[in-house]
């Protein structure tokens, strides 16, 4: 456990905070291009050169250096480039997709490496340049650091053509949506955490106690205001079994929290001091905005905001709604797979540790179908594509309780079809649909 104590920022939150940028990948790169400039410059003074076409043969120091500055003078009048390339795609994906999904943008590995590129070709012909020695110690200029920068500056320019193919493809909408659809599927699968099964046997002074009594607990307040965007759960555990206590977690990833809401309850009160309060609101990551890390239901809110937005009149794209709801019913269905979450948490002893409230499957379904099915309700095809995906989900699971759940979609659908501009012959197309629906839970 002193461990994950250690180790807590190297967890899937801080993980994610670092690739959904532009810096982190290409810092990355920068240092390793340093590396390279001191490796290329060792070379130089340990490697006879031969004359061969793919060195630099020749030049002193001087003259050497003026290449490899012109080169990162090259590559800095360039990035202008770069830069207007990356804007156009950040405010198509923001005017016509949501500002949320920009995460997707900024991860994007290939125009993180792009990126990488220009600013590790800078920073390498800057290194050498100033770690070439004047000509009165070093006569011969290092021919092999210059040629290697020659060759870093073609593979730059080459990435920017891959940048520009890159983009085109990837500003298609069926390209964004698969995109937040693999980011709802990888968070709908859950995340491997501590979790033992025990009867309570062996609580100690904590068997038999009522952890639903606020009174009997202490609060812990949170003193910041912001969205839940992490819980770290070992953490919790650790302290709760370093400590001998129980816990009772309030909030969810997602929840807006405001300053001094409570946020835990934690058993036995009198085991709590200020230095442990503080470590305790310390595993809630607050934010000004939610991410999928922990919240499914936020990535489901990617794909249906996405969905809502090309049904609007100024959009009219039932297209890219019909693929935002493939992808969300592929991620209800891989959450629906997952074995009902236990809420309670206990050590390898059977001792009872963490409570809390996990994310039910009506809270994506509402997530998933609410707002598009306000927003569709003149559009027939996107009504049928909705209760088919349903259907999918009912097929796929056969269970008699999801089945009920999926049942009150279906009829809210038939009633939103009602009230929409739907000629006759398209209302009757999706009563008949809803009716056979209803029907599918023969298998009860």
């Amino acid at each position: 456990m002193k461990i994950s104590m250690i180790n807590r920022n190297l967890n899937r939150y801080t993980w994610d905070h670092l690739m959904v940028s532009f810096w982190f990948i290409p810092l990355i790169m920068s240092a390793v291009a340093v590396l390279l400039a001191w490796m290329m410059y060792w070379a130089d003074g340990h490697l006879a050169l031969q004359n061969t076409r793919f060195i630099i043969a020749g030049g002193t120091t001087d003259v050497l250096r003026g290449i490899l500055v012109a080169m990162a003078t090259t590559i800095l009048t360039t990035a202008g480039v770069v830069f207007t390339l990356l804007t156009l795609p950040l405010s198509t994906v923001a005017a016509q997709y949501g500002s949320r999904l920009l995460r997707i943008f900024l991860g994007d590995k290939i125009t993180q490496f792009v990126l990488g590129m220009f600013v590790g070709t800078f920073v390498y012909c800057i290194t050498a340049a100033l770690i070439i020695l004047p000509p009165q110690i070093q006569p011969e200029g290092p021919q092999i650091t210059a040629t290697f920068g020659m060759f870093l500056l073609l593979a730059t320019f080459a990435s920017l053509i891959l940048l520009v193919q890159h983009i085109s493809t990837m500003l298609q909408a069926p390209n964004i949506a698969a995109a937040a659809g693999i980011e709802l599927m990888n968070v709908a699968q859950g995340e491997p955490r501590s979790e033992y099964q025990g009867d309570g046997k062996g609580d100690g002074d904590l068997a038999g106690q009522d952890f639903s009594k606020k009174s009997d607990g202490y609060q812990i307040f949170s003193k910041r205001t912001g969205y839940i965007k992490y819980i770290d759960p070992e953490y919790i555990l650790t302290l709760t079994i370093d400590h001998d206590l129980v816990i009772r977690l309030l909030r969810k990833p997602g929840h807006f929290i405001n300053a001094g809401m409570p946020i835990a309850i934690v058993w036995p009160a009198d085991r709590i001091d200020e230095k442990l309060d503080k470590k305790i609101r310390d595993t809630f990551h607050l934010g000004n905005q939610r991410t999928p890390t922990q919240d499914v239901e936020y990535a489901v809110n990617q794909l249906s905001e996405m969905a809502v937005r090309a049904m609007s009149p100024a959009i009219n794209d039932p297209f890219t709604a019909m693929n935002c709801l493939d992808y969300m019913i592929e991620g209800l269905v891989i959450f629906a797979r997952r074995k009902g979450e236990n809420p309670c948490i206990h050590d390898r002893d059977g001792r009872l540790r963490v409570i809390f409230d996990p994310v039910s499957f009506d809270e994506l379904l509402n997530a998933a179908f609410n707002m598009l099915r306000h927003a569709s309700c003149d559009n027939v095809e996107v009504l049928i594509h909705m209760l088919d995906g349903i259907g999918t989900i009912d097929l796929e699971m056969q269970s008699p309780e999801i089945h009920q759940k999926l049942l009150r979609h279906v009829r809210l659908i038939e009633e939103e079809s009602k009230v929409g501009a739907l000629i006759k012959e398209d209302r009757d197309a999706i009563r008949v649909k809803c009716e056979s629906l209803q029907i599918l839970g023969s298998y009860q």
